[in-house]
């Protein structure tokens, strides 16, 4: 057995001993009067030695150290070594059980010593508290421990100078009182080293209550615009004006205010939707190769229902590549003379940047209460030029500066460059035609010839116009071609017939029949409808 072996073998068998009964010899060099009280094992070292180990055998009355009984080396077999640690700064031994011993006076404090060894692991290598001691983590009913005493200077050799005691723990009937709480070398102060306690989980709450939570910030603050009235009303908040409710109400001066009927909120629903606004200006062709398929009468009637629900900036122009109809069929109060000839004489001064717009009223012509404007063709006998695909384009760019919509009338001939010119500067086209079989195939060949020439789009948005130009109409060719129409544009819009119309004189909006103008606001509608999803794509 090695000499370490044996240092640390003899205390251990010496508190067997005192473990027994029998009372363990102090230490040389111990105080006088402490005879009767097992010393801590430390006072036996020199007081120079800072580090060292602690051996100790623990038995039923705790840690004792003792010099080897016998002196004949045989030792029972030590324990493994505790960890090294630096000597406590204080420790008051747990006395063994019997007859309270007189205090031990208080030992001169050693020299400074260097700074404290790295901190220990809580609990390696400590002198635990008497075997009836507590353990260390107390009840949580339990009161709080008393503050330790102050620390003495790292690596001090002996209790520190006298300091007045802590408070005693609470007196305890069913068991010892617990000891005060031990300070180790490196080791933090009790109160920096409790852990935080853990976050209150939340209240419970009742069966069926639903718990709290934090409200969400609106999507959008409201803005002060939300207090005004909105300036677009449901069109189910005004009485009937239409049939005998609206008579009722009228008689009635307001006072009984039947509500309307479907077909009269239907009606005002594409009042509304012509209203809808484009981020530029859109252009509105007619198209139809044969002729007397109604192409003007329906580029006014368009024209007329967009300005008039709009409040103007639309304008019909009649491209005709020989001599249009426009002319004849739109109101000329002043008798003016000009056409689109003399408008293509002064377009200079329209393309310059401080053009006008009130100079354009001597080159179109006013149609009161349609809200919008006419420019028509040339129809003087002996001129034979035709507008080409160059003059189309200055003359559209020209328009599209001082009109919103722009509703072009064109020719029959599909091969003429200002025909070719219109249909590639169309946004929605409108193919027209009467109840008749050969006017409905023009209309559906025309239709081939968009898709065969590349413009798919315009094909697909396309609005059919079905028009009937006599009192009575064919049922069964009424609905072939609602169903052939229906089935390769858009829509299919009917347009009663009209006497007004039927006349072949200038057409006034005012002066058509309810329900004429009524299929007019609907097809207003359904192609505003069309150019809002252009304006998308």
């Amino acid at each position: 057995m090695s000499n370490s072996d044996q240092d640390e073998a003899a205390p251990n068998h010496a508190w067997q001993e005192s473990g027994n009964g029998a009372a363990a010899e102090p230490p040389a060099g111990s105080e006088p009067g402490a005879a009767s009280e097992p010393a801590p094992s430390w006072l036996g070292y020199p007081a120079e030695s800072t580090e060292y180990t602690v051996p100790h055998t623990y038995t039923a009355s705790g840690y004792a150290d003792a010099p080897d009984p016998d002196g004949t080396g045989n030792y029972p077999p030590a324990p493994p070594p505790a960890p090294e640690y630096t000597a406590p700064r204080h420790f008051d031994a747990p006395a063994p059980p019997g007859p309270a011993a007189p205090p031990v006076p208080p030992a001169p404090s050693a020299p400074a010593a260097p700074p404290a060894a790295p901190e220990m692991p809580a609990g390696a290598g400590l002198v635990p508290p008497r075997a009836d001691a507590l353990p260390p983590a107390p009840p949580p009913a339990a009161p709080p421990p008393a503050a330790p005493p102050a620390p003495a200077p790292p690596g001090s050799v002996g209790p520190p100078p006298a300091a007045p005691p802590p408070p005693p723990p609470a007196p305890n009937t069913t068991s010892a009182p617990a000891p005060p709480p031990y300070l180790y070398p490196g080791s933090p102060s009790p109160e920096a080293a409790a852990p935080a306690p853990p976050a209150a989980p939340p209240a419970p709450t009742a069966p069926g209550q639903v718990p709290w939570q934090q409200p969400q910030a609106p999507a959008e603050a409201p803005r002060p615009e939300d207090l005004l009235v909105p300036d677009r009303p449901s069109i189910q908040d005004a009485p009937a004006t239409w049939g005998w409710r609206g008579r009722i109400n009228k008689m009635s001066a307001g006072a009984i205010k039947p509500k309307a009927k479907t077909a009269e909120l239907g009606h005002r629903q594409a009042v509304l939707d012509i209203q809808h606004g484009f981020s530029r200006p859109m252009t509105v062709v007619v198209i139809q190769p044969k002729g007397g398929a109604g192409k003007t009468p329906t580029t006014i009637g368009l024209a007329a229902a967009l300005g008039a629900h709009r409040g103007g900036y639309v304008v019909g122009w009649d491209d005709n590549e020989t001599r249009g109809t426009l002319a004849v069929r739109t109101v000329n109060r002043d008798s003016q003379r000009t056409t689109v000839w003399d408008f293509l004489g002064s377009l200079p001064s329209f393309e310059r940047l401080d053009a006008r717009v009130g100079d354009l009223s001597y080159y179109v012509r006013s149609q009161g209460e349609a809200y919008f404007d006419a420019l028509v063709s040339d129809d003087h006998p002996g001129n034979m030029a035709q507008i080409g695909e160059e003059e189309f384009r200055r003359i559209h760019t020209v328009l599209q500066r001082f009109y919103r919509i722009i509703v072009i009338d064109t020719g029959n001939n599909v091969r003429s460059p200002n025909w070719q010119a219109a249909v590639n500067a169309a946004d929605v086209v409108v193919i027209p035609s009467t109840y008749q079989r050969d006017v409905g195939y023009s209309g559906s060949w025309v239709l081939d010839h968009l898709l065969q020439t590349g413009r798919e789009g315009l094909a697909q948005h396309a609005v059919t116009v079905l028009t009937a130009a006599d009192p009575s109409t064919d049922t069964q060719v009424r609905h072939e071609l609602q169903r052939h129409f229906g089935a390769r544009t858009q829509d299919v819009i009917e347009i009663p017939y009209d006497e007004h119309i039927a006349t072949g004189g200038p057409i006034h909006w005012a002066n058509l029949a309810e329900d004429t103008r009524r299929a007019y606001t609907r097809l207003g509608a359904v192609v505003v409808s069309a150019l809002v999803r252009r304006d998308v794509a």
